[in-house]
């Protein structure tokens, strides 16, 4: 009984984070023709609507991200190729035109190197996405429950235990799952990366404008943000380097 409903209790959490609305049709039909036609500032004003409404999806995501880089907007561009790579990070599209995109930022920062496990862990939480990983664990809660259910009216005792044996191989995946589809789920709405805005910012040892210039970077450039603090970002960028930027400057992801 414990174990069932543990299982529950995952399973409505699970659920629960990845609902979406689905009354955002007629803008996205707008947004889509304005699209199609190449006017693209009226479709980034719809796309803009939907977005506003909280529905999200890497499509969306990837056309705003077109649309932006069509109209030069660079930095704009890479934010929503970032954001739709968050969504689905295995789209080959959205991977293509970010690296694209990316040619086109004047700071190239030799990134540095982490841990295997680390690299390992994000590639494979990353091989599905958080929606995906939500519905690998609802579906093999559902194996489960009908694995218990079987095991209840079996009066094989081999049968009985080959049951039990899935039953514990089936948990273990489905936490491994439930653990994943967070840490996805985390990855996309924890907002813990950023885009530089701003044509060029110096960024700052301490959160003050008086305070000592270590460097400069430039529009479109990613960034992690490490705290924040009144108006300010603690940033860090791939090399390893910190310093202090004004939130007015950098757009999350």
């Amino acid at each position: 009984m414990k174990l069932i409903l543990t299982l529950y209790i995952g399973i409505a959490i699970t659920s629960a984070l990845f609902s979406q609305p689905t009354y955002i049709k007629p803008l996205a039909d707008s947004a889509f023709l304005y699209y199609k036609n190449g006017n693209y500032k009226q479709s980034l004003h719809f796309y803009h609507q939907i977005e506003d409404s909280g529905y999200t999806s890497a499509s969306m995501y990837y056309n705003m991200g077109n649309a932006y880089f069509r109209l030069n907007e660079i930095a704009k561009a890479i934010l929503y190729f970032e954001r739709a790579k968050l969504l689905n990070p295995n789209d080959q599209d959205i991977i293509h035109n970010l690296k694209y995109a990316n040619t086109f930022v004047s700071d190239k920062i030799n990134e540095l190197p982490e841990p295997f496990y680390i690299t390992w862990y994000r590639t494979f939480a990353q091989f599905f996405s958080p929606n995906t990983w939500a519905w690998i664990a609802i579906l093999l809660f559902v194996v489960m429950l009908i694995l218990i259910y079987i095991n209840f009216l079996t009066t094989s005792v081999i049968i009985a235990r080959t049951i039990k044996f899935f039953i514990i191989v089936i948990l273990l995946v489905w936490i491994t799952s439930i653990f994943t589809a967070y840490y996805s789920y985390r990855q996309v709405t924890a907002h813990k990366y950023a885009i530089i805005m701003t044509e060029s910012i110096e960024i700052k040892s301490s959160p003050d404008e008086n305070s000592t210039s270590l460097f400069v970077l430039h529009e479109g450039t990613k960034v992690y943000i490490k705290e924040i603090f009144e108006d300010w970002a603690e940033i860090k960028i791939a090399d390893g380097n910190t310093g202090w930027i004004k939130l007015k400057y950098i757009e999350q992801i």
